[in-house]
C-alpha cells in the first residue's frame, strides 16, 4: 500500500452497515406519531361515539330503503284497486259477479251452496 492510499483511507469516514429497520419498530413509530393518534381518536369519535355516527347512518339508510319498498308495494296495490273499482263501476255484470263471489249475494229464487 502506498502512502497516498493510506491517507485516502484515513480521510474517508468509515461507514457502518445500515441495519434495516424492523417492521415492529416501524409499526410502533407510526402508532406513536401524534398525527396518527389525533386522526385515530377523531375517527373513533365520528364512527362510534358521536350521536350521528356512521353506524346509525347505515341503519337509517337501510330503514329508508325498506320504507321505499313498502311505498312501492302500496302504490301497486292502490293502482290495482283503482283498476278494479273502474271495472266494477263501469260494468253492471262485473259488479254482480263481484257481489256474488265476494259477499255471496243471490237472487230470491236462487239457492247458494258454499263449498270450501
Amino acid at each position: 500500500m502506498s502512502v497516498e492510499e493510506e491517507i485516502q483511507q484515513e480521510q474517508e469516514p468509515v461507514q457502518e452497515p445500515v441495519k434495516p429497520e424492523r417492521p415492529r419498530r416501524k409499526f410502533v413509530k407510526i402508532i406513536t406519531n401524534k398525527y396518527f393518534i389525533v386522526t385515530f381518536i377523531f375517527a373513533v369519535i365520528v364512527l362510534f361515539v358521536d350521536r350521528n355516527n356512521l353506524i346509525r347512518w347505515a341503519g337509517d339508510y337501510i330503514e329508508v330503503l325498506r320504507q321505499e319498498r313498502v311505498m312501492r308495494q302500496y302504490t301497486r296495490d292502490i293502482d290495482e284497486l283503482d283498476r278494479k273499482l273502474d271495472q266494477l263501476t263501469s260494468d253492471r255484470d262485473s259488479l254482480e259477479k263481484f257481489a256474488r263471489e265476494e259477499y255471496y249475494f243471490h237472487r230470491e229464487d236462487e239457492e247458494v251452496f258454499i263449498v270450501d
